[in-house]
C-alpha cells in the first residue's frame, strides 16, 4: 500500500510516540496502547464510557487481543492499533488517550508529555511517521516493551487488587461478599476469578509463541519496563535478561522498573552490570506508618535499607521514588518530600531527575482512591498546603531559575493540585468510607490513627460545619 504524506515537520499536537515504538501487557495477558491507557475511562461514575476498556487492544472482532490466544505481531498492526496512530496524526484524541490529555490541560505533565521527548532524543520520530502506511500500520520494531508477567508479589497495597496482585486474593475474598455500596462493588469486582475473554495470570508460561516473536525483537529493542505483579520475584522476568545477555545485546538495553523493593537478590545487580543503563523507580508512597498502611503490608524500616543500598549501585543505575497519587497521601506529599530532602541522598531523584524531589503518577483504578474524590473542603486544605510549601521549597531549598522553571518541580506540584480540582467526583465519598472500613476491619489497620488529619474524612464531627461542603 502507498504511504501517505504526512508533514513531519509539524507532527501533529496530538502525537504520542508510543504507539509507534511501544507494546504494554496486563497481568492477564491483554494488551494494551500503554500502560496507562485503560485509565482513560475512569470518571466520576462508572459509566463505562467507550465501552469500560478503552486502552485495551482490540482484535478485529472486538475482543480484548490477549497474549493467551493473540500472537505479538498480530496485536501490533491490528485494526485497532492502526486506528489508534490514524487518529493522532489526523489531530484527533484517541478515546484510549484522555487521560493524558485531561491531565495536561490541569497543567500536570503526562505519561505522553514526557516519552515523547525521551523517545524522540532517541529514535528518528519523523521517519517512524513516514513510514507509517496509510492505513496507520508501522514496520514490527518495537523499541520499548513494558511487561506484567502475571500477579505473583509480595505486598497487596490498598489501591490494588487481585488483578495485579496474588496476595489480594485472600483479602478480597473477605472483602467483596461484605460490600453495601453498589457503585464500589463494581469497581472492587473480579469477575471469573480474572478469567475472562480468554484471560490467564499464567499467559506468560503457556504461549512459547509470544517468547519467540519478542526474542526476535531483542535486536530493535532500546528498553525493556518490569511492573507488577512484582518482577524482581518472577522467573520469567530473569530468563528474559539472561537472553538479552546471550544474544549479545544487554549492552544497548535500558531497563526500567516500577517495583516495591521488597525483594532484590544479589543475582538482579549482577545481571544488571551487563546492562547499559537501569531506571530503577522505587514504588514508595508515603513515610513511616502512612507507607505501611498503603503498601501494606511492608515495613519502613526495611524500605529505609533497601533506599540506602540503592543509594550506593553503579553510575549507570538511576534511582527516583516513584509516588501513587492518591487520596491517601496526597495531604502529606509536602511532608514526604521534606522528609526526602532530610536524607541527604547522594542518587535517589538526583536534580534534575523529579527536579531533585521524587516522581509522582495518579492512582486512577480503584476510582474511589482518585483525588478527585475528595470534598471541596479537603482540596481546600491541601491547595493552601500545597501553596505554603512551595514557597518553603524556594526559601529554604532552591530558588534558581532553573528549580522554579522545571516542568517537574513545583510546577508539578501545582498541577497536581489543579488536577485534583478539575473535576467533582465527591460522590464516590460513600464509597471510600466504606472500602477504608471495611479494609480496616480486616487488616486490623487504621486510618484514623494512621492519617489523623483526614480523620474527618471517615468520622465527621457535628460541630464542623465546614465538612460537609
Amino acid at each position: 500500500m502507498d504511504k501517505k504524506t504526512f508533514d513531519t515537520t509539524t507532527i501533529s499536537p496530538t502525537f504520542c510516540i508510543l504507539p509507534w515504538i511501544h507494546m504494554s501487557t496486563r497481568p492477564n495477558g491483554h494488551m494494551r496502547v500503554c500502560c496507562t491507557a485503560n485509565a482513560s475511562s475512569a470518571g466520576a461514575t462508572n459509566d463505562k464510557k467507550w465501552g469500560g476498556e478503552v486502552g485495551i487492544v482490540k482484535n478485529d472482532d472486538g475482543k480484548p487481543a490477549n497474549l493467551n490466544h493473540t500472537d505479538l505481531l498480530s496485536g501490533w498492526n491490528n485494526l485497532y492499533m492502526r486506528s489508534v496512530r490514524q487518529a493522532m496524526l489526523n489531530g484527533k484524541v484517541p478515546p484510549s488517550c484522555s487521560k493524558c490529555f485531561k491531565e495536561e490541560a490541569a497543567g500536570h505533565r503526562s505519561k505522553r508529555n514526557w516519552e515523547t521527548e525521551y523517545w524522540n532524543r532517541r529514535v528518528d520520530t519523523k521517519a517512524l511517521v513516514s513510514d507509517t502506511q496509510v492505513d496507520g500500520s508501522v514496520p514490527p520494531k518495537m523499541y520499548y516493551v513494558d511487561l506484567r508477567l502475571g500477579t505473583k508479589c509480595n505486598l497487596k497495597c490498598v489501591m490494588c487488587s487481585p488483578h495485579d496482585s496474588s496476595m489480594w486474593v485472600s483479602d478480597w475474598n473477605k472483602l467483596y461478599p461484605q460490600l453495601k455500596n453498589a457503585s464500589l462493588k463494581e469497581v472492587m469486582m473480579w469477575n471469573n476469578k480474572g478469567k475472562v475473554d480468554g484471560a490467564s495470570y499464567d499467559w506468560h508460561r503457556d504461549n512459547p509463541e509470544f517468547w519467540k516473536q519478542l526474542y526476535d525483537q531483542i535486536p530493535h529493542m532500546r528498553q525493556l519496563y518490569f511492573a507488577g505483579g512484582e518482577s524482581t520475584i518472577i522467573k520469567e522476568h530473569y530468563d528474559l535478561l539472561e537472553e538479552c545477555i546471550e544474544r549479545g545485546y544487554a549492552k544497548k538495553i535500558e531497563l526500567r522498573y516500577n517495583s516495591n523493593g521488597i525483594e532484590m537478590p544479589d543475582r538482579l545487580f549482577t545481571l544488571w552490570e551487563k546492562f547499559k543503563r537501569v531506571r530503577f523507580h522505587f514504588s514508595i508512597d508515603s513515610f513511616a506508618d502512612m507507607n505501611d498502611y498503603i503498601r501494606f503490608p511492608s515495613k519502613w524500616p526495611q524500605i529505609e535499607a533497601q533506599l540506602s543500598r540503592l543509594d550506593e549501585t553503579p553510575d549507570h543505575v538511576e534511582i527516583t521514588i516513584a509516588c501513587a497519587v492518591q487520596m491517601l497521601n496526597m495531604y502529606y506529599i509536602p511532608d514526604f518530600i521534606k522528609w526526602k530532602l532530610e536524607q541527604n541522598y547522594k542518587k535517589i531523584n538526583p536534580w534534575p531527575l523529579g527536579a531533585g524531589l521524587m516522581n509522582f503518577h495518579f492512582v486512577y483504578h480503584p476510582a474511589h482512591l482518585n483525588i478527585k474524590v475528595f470534598p471541596r473542603w479537603m482540596k481546600q486544605r491541601i491547595r493552601k498546603k500545597f501553596e505554603d510549601f512551595s514557597l518553603w521549597l524556594q526559601a529554604n531549598h532552591r530558588n534558581d531559575t532553573d528549580f522554579i522553571n522545571s516542568g517537574y518541580g513545583i510546577k508539578r506540584l501545582m498541577g497536581m493540585v489543579s488536577f485534583m480540582e478539575s473535576e467533582d467526583w465527591s460522590q464516590r465519598m460513600p464509597e471510600f468510607i466504606e472500602y477504608i472500613q471495611k479494609m480496616d476491619d480486616i487488616r486490623g489497620t487504621s486510618f484514623v490513627k494512621t492519617f489523623p488529619e483526614m480523620a474527618p474524612l471517615v468520622v465527621r464531627p457535628n460541630n464542623d460545619p465546614q465538612l460537609s461542603l
